[in-house]
């Protein structure tokens, strides 16, 4: 008897070290993908992928920026081939292009997914080897401002599995969460659409002061007239000087991924660029 009143307390300082190491062996269980392994830091990796692309969607817009509305506006988007992988990468950008196509379905989002499926047809058509998809299951844009109805719709139907977006759209925002409306207890209801798409507003700083400033233009200003504004485009303009001289944290995953994002921006003209012909 008095020798199981000795064990008892180690026998209860055993379980609650278990306990205790149970949570950490989870947060630091990894797994290997293309030779990298990833850790403890695999939630920060994409935190900061997810920053890395937001910075590109706002230098993409920069470096075309424009006050006079004469391509479009001043809202644009970068396309990442897979939000789950390491080795995902950014492989497209667009521009919304509605005044110089003398089309309003030409926004950023649409041209983004649009011409990115228009590339990989025509270099397949050339020989290329390139994924072979029709939809871009998977895939995540990042946008600089909240995606709305059309831009959402093509979205939902193209399977992308998330959008990130830089600024929130008072007027024409939440278009995804719309979709995921349940009405079924109403009268002639309706289930959620199929097919979610994962809505997320952006963390970063520059989406905190667009909207603050844009907030101070006052209630008259639409927001696209906000967007040639000499305030937003300092803004823009603080994103991408960060995007240029910006240091992966995690080097050994998003390093490569920073260097290319970089290449694409750096082949982004100022002026306007046609999508593939075959669209």
């Amino acid at each position: 008897m008095k020798k199981k009143r000795f064990y008892l307390p180690y026998l209860l300082s055993v379980i609650m070290m278990i306990t205790l190491a149970g949570p950490q062996t989870a947060q630091t269980k990894e797994f290997n993908s293309n030779n990298v392994t990833v850790g403890s830091n695999a939630i920060y990796w994409r935190t900061e992928r997810n920053h890395i692309g937001m910075l590109a969607a706002y230098s993409v817009v920069y470096k075309g920026w424009q006050t006079n509305n004469s391509r479009g506006y001043n809202i644009g988007s970068v396309l990442l081939s897979n939000d789950s992988l390491v080795n995902g990468r950014l492989v497209f950008w667009a521009r919304n292009c509605n005044t110089i196509t003398h089309n309003e379905t030409q926004h950023g989002e649409v041209r983004l997914m649009l011409g990115y499926l228009a590339q990989l047809n025509s270099d397949r058509k050339h020989g290329k080897i390139v994924p072979d998809i029709k939809n871009l299951d998977g895939y995540t844009v990042y946008t600089t401002l909240e995606p709305c109805a059309q831009c959402s719709g093509m979205m939902t139907l193209q399977k992308v599995r998330r959008t990130i977006y830089g600024q929130s759209d008072p007027g024409f925002g939440k278009a995804l969460e719309r979709l995921q409306l349940n009405s079924t207890a109403l009268p002639n209801g309706y289930t959620p659409y199929p097919r979610k798409v994962i809505s997320e507003r952006s963390n970063i700083i520059y989406c905190d002061l667009l909207e603050q400033a844009y907030k101070k233009a006052g209630p008259d200003v639409h927001i696209t007239d906000f967007l040639k504004s000499e305030e937003a485009k300092q803004i823009f303009e603080r994103a991408y000087h960060e995007f240029r001289n910006y240091q992966a944290q995690v080097p050994s995953i998003n390093g490569q991924f920073l260097e290319e994002a970089r290449q694409l921006v750096e082949s982004v003209p100022q002026n306007f660029v046609p999508l593939s012909p075959d669209i």
